[in-house]
């Protein structure tokens, strides 16, 4: 028995029923965060791109990072992902792939879940670690879900890390 429940007047009488707050009473249900567009999303990562440029004096260390399902090729991404880093200067320290298992919902939307996306992360929040961006082809390597989107890129900029896309954020 909890030391509540022995406190006279903090656990109702068994058999005994509270009434349920009047309306005026219950607190409003939550409502969500607009959903932020494509562009304020772009905009978003670009600004927290420049911060993670200025602040590494020229050489800024990244990670490829490629998406694939069973029996698909990461080489075309991670290709033009090395373009990318090449095309803009960005050293690249290490290349991860992640391959989704079939019909497995919850690690295509929460990257969080899977391995090497999560190894990347671990990288960029490491402070002993050169690695402070992530290169992928768009924004679906990530997460098609636009809410975990956005607190990915909270989380990149409180690593003070950047995340630049091949192709820019899309409605997709």
């Amino acid at each position: 028995m909890s030391t509540l429940t022995k406190v006279p007047g903090l656990m109702p009488s068994p058999g005994r029923v509270l009434p349920p707050r009047a309306r005026a009473l219950r607190p409003a249900p939550a409502t969500p965060l607009p959903l932020e567009g494509p562009r304020a999303l772009a905009a978003r990562r670009n600004e927290l791109n420049r911060n993670v440029r200025a602040r590494s004096g020229g050489t800024l260390s990244v990670v490829l990072y490629a998406l694939t399902v069973p029996g698909g090729d990461p080489h075309p991404d991670l290709a033009d992902a090395q373009g990318y880093a090449v095309a803009h200067g960005l050293v690249v320290a290490d290349r991860i792939v992640d391959t989704l298992a079939r019909d497995d919902q919850a690690s295509t939307d929460n990257p969080k879940l899977r391995r090497g996306y999560a190894r990347a992360l671990h990288l960029l929040g490491d402070p002993a670690s050169p690695v402070r961006g992530l290169v992928a082809i768009s924004q679906t390597a990530v997460t098609p879900v636009r809410r975990l989107y956005e607190i990915q890129l909270s989380g990149y900029a409180a690593f003070g890390a950047g995340l630049f896309l091949v192709r820019a954020e899309t409605e997709i």
